[in-house]
């Protein structure tokens, strides 16, 4: 069984009683009752169960369709003249779909919605076994005394069937331990990638003609000043990996200048960039 099958508990086999008079058909009689209720009480619980996975893995599914479809037409929109839909919201779109998809998978959803749809069918039909043979079984009694080799058949029978419940209960429950482990695994090698992914960089910066900005140059990074430098060279550490634009402005006899230029930054990489001011354009 597994986390969610807490409410499955092992249950005692208990000696019934026999009142005075009663021979022991009112005992075995009395067994399949014990052994039939614990059989619909599983059944229950497994109907009950799957609905609420079926509930979880249909919403994640429709968010991640619609997530997906929206990923999808934010290009299109804004290729059809919709300028004030940002591009970003694409990519918001398509990392919400990612992240139910992965939800999914590692909840289990949807895999244990299938796992107990099938085992709640197993049961069933070894539940509607079980009744039909006690019947055909019992038919076959007279006076409602059996014999010692109808006894021992009947007692086999009923040891059959309890089997039988525990088994699919221990099948459904392995392939949920294997399903886990392999999803845990497979999540630790995803974040040790992400991680390893997100390793920053370091750019070494050369401006060939800074010592011509009275004043300095600032330097930044997608818009964002980052440092400040007076001297040619400056190493710019703790850039996260991606395309960026580095930029460096100052002024120069009285002019603003810049350059800049577009750098593709990879997980621990040294890039080295060389920028130089156009003085000759402007000055």
């Amino acid at each position: 069984m597994n986390e969610q099958n807490a409410n499955l508990h092992p249950t005692p086999l208990s000696i019934p009683e026999i009142e005075e008079g009663q021979n022991l058909a009112a005992y075995l009689k009395q067994l399949r009752q014990e052994f039939e209720k614990e059989a619909i009480e599983t059944i229950n619980w497994y109907i009950k169960s799957k609905k609420i996975k079926k509930r979880l893995s249909l919403g994640l599914r429709g968010i991640t369709i619609l997530a997906t479809s929206i990923g999808g037409l934010v290009p299109l929109l804004q290729g059809a003249g919709f300028t004030a839909i940002h591009g970003q919201y694409g990519y918001i779109a398509l990392a919400i779909a990612a992240t139910c998809i992965g939800l999914d998978k590692f909840m289990g959803f949807s895999s244990s919605w299938m796992r107990y749809i099938i085992t709640d069918f197993s049961l069933q039909k070894a539940l509607a076994e079980f009744q039909t043979d006690w019947i055909l079984m019992w038919s076959e009694v007279e006076n409602d005394s059996p014999t010692k080799e109808q006894q021992e058949k009947i007692l086999y029978h009923l040891k059959t069937f309890r089997l039988k419940i525990q088994t699919e209960i221990q099948q459904e429950t392995q392939m949920w331990t294997n399903e886990f482990q392999s999803n845990l695994a497979q999540l630790q090698m995803s974040t040790r990638a992400r991680l390893e992914s997100y390793q920053p960089g370091i750019i070494d910066l050369t401006v060939t003609n800074a010592i011509r900005a009275e004043q300095g140059l600032n330097v930044m990074i997608d818009s964002l000043t980052v440092a400040y430098m007076r001297s040619p060279q400056l190493q710019i550490g703790h850039v996260l990996p991606g395309q960026h634009k580095i930029t460096v402005h100052g002024m120069v006899d009285g002019h603003d200048v810049q350059a800049s230029s577009v750098v593709n930054m990879t997980p621990n990489a040294l890039i080295e960039l060389k920028l130089s001011l156009p003085i000759n354009e402007q000055v």
